[in-house]
């Protein structure tokens, strides 16, 4: 392949990288994507052609003004943010250049501008494919760099880079050799200084509203009557690992990662009211203080790695004591839930949560009493039907304290109802009263706020909460994969003593733990997922402290290790001691002269340098000798394809075969006529 048309293919190829990273950040979508591709490869085809078919001025000029009047309306008027209009400028710069290409310039600067592209796609996407491309661009990166170079070399001097304008170009050349090793070095230098440039988290860029996809689904209310078939989405949302050395966090009983509260109904909607909110201030150990342990249960702690879910609520396991954050303000409102001003944001935090136990320690025996004023907006209810209290009643009859009445009726609905996704209406009852009396079945929302209604219609304060339920146990990275079809709602009730206490009707979970099972190609891909995630992009300055401080204390450790070794020796004789030495001296002379040099003495002098030299000249030109070819047999057949040749090869030849067979020194005239003969191959074509 000739020299300028692997420039050209790399260039092109490096413009695609971008655009992939482009498309795999979302910044492209599918249509744009092709609408790019298409005018790539109609660029290419105007270049190879361009030479015998000169393209008209005039439609070019048309073509140019009309993509850029495009451009401007996109840029001020038809682009979301800020950035998607940046980035679509800075497509059409790249097309422009490679459309009126006129020289090397031109090529070079459509590859320094596509490395734009992968800054604008690093900013915003969070996909371990990413690293793939980044590899790919280096590659193409550094081979257009040196490809440029030598071009730029032969067209200044006729006589330079000879090999690379006859054709040296291709995989088996020395030119893709050297690019793969630069490649190799710059990308092992990348990795060393990312591990050494200090970094406080994750920067985000200004001009776009959000950092990658928001996902839908999570929504700020619940709403009971929306008929039809659920959809189930199999997104991870959430991964939560355990840092500390907790044994078998898997089998963690009550495991649910709470969101949103809501505390007004309205006979079909939960939606929360008036909300009083306290900005939290970071205390000098970086965290978040939420609240005081009460020696309730036991004490975990959780890294989670939570992707936009369409709301400002960060999601914790009840009850979270302390939180942290890098960067960023957190906020606390009166019904316990986790906010963050910036919720289009991926977050990675850390919570310590302090788990409920069964049944809840400090309960105090008796029925509900008269509610306090902040209890009252949890006993609030709309107009019901007659037969929805007696029916709690009814159930509840006979217990003895309000929480023996909540797990009556948390008992009656998980037993006596069905969890399903296909919900149709049947009558034309309320959806609540139709659910309970008719058709008994319905999914985690129904099951949710019929247990807060009949527990606030026995005068016991309750609240229906939205989040996420456990999730998948990933064995291989060793968290909980939480996913978009993992949503959940449950009830929190309010009783003397215990306090808030979670309640959960639905039998949601055994359904779908018989229903689905471990898929093990998407566990491991999901474990690659959250390493990228843990140890790329949220990799930050506390890390690097970290790492530093283990290597620290691995290097007390071995000199420690070496100190005792040390006091060890000095209780040895020095006889044993000087007797070793000794030995293990004689050995390695032993093997040092019956080693690679006695070898080389028993298969006689190896080859001269200066016939080494005309050798790999010649392999450069394409010639290689054969393993049985003599040195006159090959002298004769590349004679014979290139007459050139033959006169310095010829005396190189003779010179070789003194040095080699003839057991001689190179004198010094001969010297002189070696350096001629190679200079001569060196230099013919």
């Amino acid at each position: 392949m000739r020299a300028l048309l692997a420039l050209r293919l790399i260039t092109y190829l490096l413009v695609c990288a971008g655009v992939g990273a482009l498309a795999l950040a979302g910044l492209l979508a599918p249509l744009g994507t092709a609408i790019v591709a298409l005018a790539l490869l109609g660029n290419w085809c105007i270049d190879q052609v361009r030479e015998r078919l000169p393209v008209r001025p005039t439609l070019g000029w048309a073509l140019i003004v009309t993509a850029a009047i495009a451009i401007v309306l996109d840029l001020f008027y038809l682009a979301q943010t800020i950035l998607d209009g940046m980035v679509h400028l800075l497509l059409f710069l790249i097309l422009l250049r490679l459309f009126r290409r006129r020289s090397l310039k031109d090529l070079r600067d459509a590859g320094f501008l596509s490395f734009f592209m992968l800054v604008a796609a690093s900013a915003v996407t969070f996909n371990v494919s990413f690293l793939f491309v980044f590899i790919a661009f280096l590659i193409l990166g550094t081979w257009m760099l040196i490809l440029h170079h030598l071009v730029s070399e032969a067209s200044l001097s006729a006589g330079a880079s000879p090999e690379v304008a006859a054709g040296g170009i291709g995989p088996r050349s020395p030119l893709f050799r050297v690019s793969l090793v630069a490649a190799a070095g710059t990308f092992a230098l990348a990795g060393m200084m990312f591990f050494i440039i200090p970094r406080v988290g994750q920067a985000t860029l200004p001009f776009r509203a959000e950092l990658g996809r928001r996902i839908s689904g999570f929504t700020d209310h619940v709403e009971l009557g929306a008929y039809g078939e659920i959809e189930t989405d199999t997104t991870v949302v959430m991964r939560v690992r355990f840092p500390d050395d907790l044994k078998d966090p898997e089998r963690l009983p009550n495991l649910r990662w709470r969101g949103l509260v809501f505390d007004s109904f309205d006979g079909r909607v939960w939606t929360a009211g008036e909300r009083q909110r306290l900005l939290l201030r970071r205390e000098a150990t970086g965290e978040f203080a939420i609240a005081a342990p009460r020696g309730t249960g036991p004490i975990v702690r959780q890294e989670i790695f939570l992707d936009p879910i369409g709301t400002d609520a960060v999601c914790v396991a009840p009850r979270a004591l302390r939180v942290e954050l890098r960067g960023g303000a957190l906020g606390l409102d009166d019904m316990g839930s986790v906010t963050v001003p910036t919720p289009s944001a991926r977050l990675q935090y850390t919570v310590d949560s302090e788990l409920e136990m069964s049944p809840p320690r400090g309960l105090r025996e008796g029925g509900p009493r008269a509610a306090t004023a902040a209890q009252a907006r949890y006993l609030q209810l709309p107009p019901l039907a007659e037969r929805i209290p007696a029916l709690a009643r009814e159930v509840t009859a006979g217990s003895r304290s309000s929480y023996e009445a909540a797990l009556k009726l948390n008992h009656y609905l998980s037993t006596q109802f069905k969890y399903t996704l296909v919900i149709k209406q049947q009558s034309e009852l309320e959806p609540l009263e139709e659910f309970l009396f008719v058709r008994r079945s319905g999914n985690c929302e129904y099951f949710a706020a019929s247990l807060a209604v009949m527990l606030r219609s026995l005068g016991i304060p309750a609240r229906v909460v939205a989040g996420f339920q456990r999730g998948e146990w990933n064995p291989y990275g060793r968290y909980f994969m939480v996913r978009l079809k993992d949503a959940h709602s449950w009830v929190e009730a309010y009783f003397d003593g215990a306090g808030w206490v979670s309640l959960d009707p639905s039998p949601r979970a055994e359904l779908e733990s018989a229903q689905f099972g471990p898929n093990l190609f998407a566990l491991h891909l999901d474990a690659l997922r959250m390493r990228w995630y843990r140890y790329v992009v949220n990799w930050s300055l506390r890390d690097q402290i970290g790492v530093a401080a283990s290597a620290q204390r691995e290097v007390m450790h071995w000199s420690a290790w070496l100190k005792e070794s040390r006091e060890s020796l000095r209780s040895v004789p020095r006889a044993v001691v000087v007797v070793s030495a000794v030995a293990v001296l004689a050995l390695l002379v032993v093997l040092w002269r019956g080693g690679p040099s006695a070898a080389g003495h028993a298969r006689g002098p190896g080859s001269p340098r200066f016939y080494l030299q005309a050798l790999r000249a010649l392999r450069r030109r394409g010639f290689r000798r054969g393993a049985g070819e003599t040195a006159r047999e090959f002298r004769q057949r590349v004679a014979a394809e290139v007459p050139a040749f033959a006169e310095p090869l010829q005396r190189l030849t003779a010179v070789y075969e003194g040095c080699r067979f003839g057991g001689r020194a190179l004198g010094p005239d001969e010297g002189a006529l070696v350096e001629a003969a190679l200079a001569e191959l060196r230099r013919r074509r």
